[in-house]
This record gives structure tokens, C-alpha cells and sequence, in this order.
């Protein structure tokens, strides 16, 4: 069975790194976020969950289908917006200058992700996993440029600034936004405050 060969190579790889979480990613995207066959597309996402969260389980990050069931959600308690993380990410004395350069370090291979802040670990976790599960494989090379940029800026304003920009401007979660637009939840008008709050303060 294909996907069970996957999840083989997947799991070979060192647990949680981005090249795993990179793989987990893809093959969500294609046993589930591409599968017609909800029945298939149902099981692969059990499966798939279960590797992912086999290799988090040490950073109490879980991954679980959101309000649409092809839809990836990362969980450490309730999901965190890009913007959220990136103030928590942005708040120390240097601006974050070293909290990307952490991240880089786990993208090359030179950290573990129980290493990272927590933040930080929520965030690779995103754009690693559920980022590419749906379909934003293009996208990574653009998050590179933009953490070495925010990792040398020499600037405590300038990297607060860049990591501002890079969650609400990356295409990711500008598409996403827009994927989800016409969505609605219980809670819709009230996350919709809090979204626009959480601009307004990214631009501070």
C-alpha cells in the first residue's frame, strides 16, 4: 500500500526535523487534501496523524483535522494565529533576531525541535507540516529569505518589524485567509475582532 510505504520513509527520518515534518506535510496533501474518496481521504488522515503525532508527543503539539476535514490544525491547547506567535517570537530584547536564527538552525539539521521555544516549535510545526499539507511546498524558499533576513537585521526594531510583515504577509496566510473567508464558526465575529486587533498591533 503506498501510503504505507510513506510513512516508512517518513518515519526513517530524524523525528520531528523539518525533513520529516516536510514529508509529513506533502503527504498529507496528497492522501488527503487532493483525495476525492472521503472514505481514503478519512483513513489516510488517521494514519498520517498518528505518525505526526508519534513524533510530537514530547512537545505536547498535536495535529488534527480542522472545521474542514481535509483542513491540517496545529494544537498546543487552542490554534495560534501567525500574528500571535510572531509577537511572542518578536518580544525579546533583540527582537526576535535570535528566535529566527534558532529556527534556521532546525531547518539545517543543527537543533531538535525540543530545543525551540515554544512558540517557535508551534511555528516551524505550521509552516512545516501544516503549510505543505496544503500545497505551499513553493513557499518555503520565501520563509528562508525572510528568517535570515529577520536573523541579521543587527536591529531590535527592524527584526520586530520583519516578523510582523512575515505573518501577515506571507502568501500562505494571506491564501488561507481567503480560503476561509466565507467559513463560519459559532465563535466567527469574535475571532474576527481578534484577528484585526492582532494587526493593529503588528504594526505598533
Amino acid at each position: 500500500m503506498p501510503l504505507t510505504t510513506d510513512l516508512a520513509e517518513a518515519l526513517k527520518l530524524p523525528s520531528a526535523s523539518a525533513n520529516q515534518l516536510a514529508f509529513l506535510g506533502r503527504l498529507w496533501h496528497a492522501y488527503v487534501w487532493l483525495e476525492t474518496d472521503s472514505t481514503t481521504a478519512s483513513d489516510a488522515r488517521s494514519r498520517i496523524c498518528e505518525a505526526v503525532n508519534g513524533q510530537l508527543a514530547t512537545a505536547k503539539i498535536k495535529i488534527t483535522r480542522g472545521f474542514q476535514a481535509y483542513d491540517p490544525v496545529v494544537r498546543r491547547g487552542r490554534p495560534k494565529r501567525y500574528v500571535a506567535l510572531a509577537q511572542t517570537l518578536s518580544s525579546p530584547t533583540d527582537g526576535g533576531q535570535g528566535q529566527a536564527a534558532a529556527v534556521i538552525e532546525w531547518i539545517k539539521g543543527d537543533r531538535t525541535l525540543s530545543t525551540l521555544d515554544e512558540a517557535a516549535q508551534e511555528f516551524v510545526v505550521i509552516t512545516h507540516f501544516a503549510e505543505l499539507g496544503r500545497g505551499y511546498s513553493s513557499e518555503l524558499e520565501a520563509l528562508y529569505k525572510r528568517l535570515a533576513e529577520i536573523a541579521g537585521t543587527g536591529s531590535a526594531v527592524k527584526s520586530r518589524a520583519l516578523w510582523g510583515d512575515l505573518a501577515t504577509k506571507w502568501s500562505p496566510v494571506l491564501t488561507y485567509k481567503e480560503d476561509t473567508a466565507t467559513d463560519w464558526t459559532p465563535e466567527k465575529e469574535k475571532e474576527k475582532e481578534k484577528e484585526d486587533s492582532d494587526t493593529a498591533m503588528s504594526t505598533d
